[in-house]
């Protein structure tokens, strides 16, 4: 097996770079849309679910103070 040339690192890099761009405009479309998109890891589905709990209940005190 040979060793990497820079040629072939630099194609790597740009079809890395490609491939993340591509992923990160598929969320935005699909988030747009209104698809939920998931969490990578735990800790950000932890957050997540607190996020959407303190949402909810400023929505729920909103409402309580209109009536």
């Amino acid at each position: 097996m040979s060793e990497p040339t820079i040629f072939g690192l630099f194609i790597g890099t740009v079809g890395l770079a490609v491939f993340v761009i591509a992923a990160w405009k598929m969320a935005s479309w699909l988030a747009r849309r209104g698809h939920v998109i998931r969490p990578a890891t735990w800790m950000d589905h932890q957050m997540t679910k607190i996020e959407n709990a303190a949402a909810e209940k400023k929505r729920a005190a909103e409402m309580l103070d209109r009536d």
